[in-house]
């Protein structure tokens, strides 16, 4: 989590800067590889994206948004799941 909240995390359009990959993008989306669009976008990661809304939001309408996964202690433990069970990392 901390990696995501300072931007230094191991995702395409971050280690693509280094010469890491060589790609920015996302290898289902073709989209660049952003903390946002793993965290909010990617359609390789919606199931688990909808469990995760479940986890935080009782009634599962609220809108998911960067600020409030990385900022908010309380998510912490829905938040490491998700990350879990994406395999990404």
């Amino acid at each position: 989590i901390t990696q995501m909240r300072t931007g230094h995390v191991g995702l395409n359009a971050y280690l693509a800067r280094f010469g890491a990959v060589d790609s920015s993008l996302c290898p289902a989306c073709r989209e660049p590889e952003t903390i946002n669009h793993f965290l909010l976008t990617c359609r390789r990661f919606t199931g688990q994206r909808d469990v995760l809304r479940r986890a935080l939001y009782a009634d599962n309408r609220q809108p998911l948004n960067k600020r409030s996964l990385l900022g908010k202690c309380k998510n912490k433990g829905a938040l490491l799941a998700y990350i879990a069970s994406t395999n990404r990392f």
